[in-house]
């Protein structure tokens, strides 16, 4: 019963975090494919994007992922700001030491155009490492934390540092209808100044918090779709809203 339900679970947050999501990972031989189409504003900003994302796990506990390969535009109303193109994207590998502990590592590569902003490629490798801890609270409740430092290679003279990521998500499964509403929040808070030019930029301590909402629906046992609203406030990351609508496939 737990399985099902984490893995009932774990179709909504591929979108949320690095990581695919918080949740037990699948059998060895199944994947996900999943699209979708996200938007993000902050008034007089805004901008969308299309990716598709893809999971396999290719041998027990071991899952490896490519999420969010796509396109996305920005833009400033009343102004000539705004920028287009293929964004970067991340390779991940999740391990489960145990059934309720995941070890993951995802490299985020900087495939994007850099020259168009931040919002489609930030021409910055780095890595998230950490681990997870799923549990079912009670039956169909089901609770996924996670815990990991990020570290960005420094580029074009800029050191970004250490962060550390902090984040949950909780989604209660109603069984009957296929529903899956679904909450969540993250905590990024930077660990190490970013230095620019060998100079610091005393923004150490500066922090980041999402929270987000959403719902999913089971279609069957293979498709599902689900959508959330996020909110975004900090000096990591910025103030912004974000919504998006996603269709898995599950094989």
């Amino acid at each position: 019963m737990f399985k099902k339900i984490a893995m009932a679970v774990a179709l909504v947050a591929a979108s949320s975090f690095a990581t695919w999501d918080y949740y037990a990972i699948p059998e060895a031989g199944k994947g996900t494919v999943k699209g979708q189409f996200k938007y993000d504003t902050d008034d007089p900003w805004s901008g969308w994007g299309i990716n598709v994302s893809g999971r396999y796990i290719v041998m027990p506990n071991l899952e490896l992922s490519l999420q969010s390969f796509g396109y996305a535009s920005w833009e400033i109303d009343d102004t000539d700001a705004d920028g287009s193109g293929l964004t970067d994207f991340i390779f991940g590998a999740r391990y489960a030491v145990m059934p309720i502990v995941n070890v993951f590592l995802d490299l985020h590569i900087p495939f994007g155009d850099e020259d168009e902003g931040d919002y489609v490629g930030n021409d910055e490798w780095g890595f998230d490492i950490g681990g997870q801890f799923t549990q079912e609270i009670i039956p169909n409740l089901a609770l996924g934390t996670e815990a990991g430092i990020y570290w960005g290679f420094e580029h074009k003279d800029i050191d970004p540092g250490l962060r550390l990521n902090l984040a949950a998500e909780l989604g209660y499964t109603i069984q009957e209808v296929g529903l899956t509403p679904f909450a969540g929040f993250e905590f990024k808070y930077r660990l190490t100044e970013t230095e620019r030019d060998g100079h610091g930029q005393n923004d150490d301590g500066d922090d980041q918090f999402n929270m987000w909402i959403g719902v999913a629906y089971a279609i069957n046992q293979q498709m599902t779709v689900d959508g959330k609203i996020k909110m975004r406030s900090g000096d990591i990351d910025g103030d912004a809203t974000h919504f998006d609508v996603n269709f898995s496939y599950n094989f």
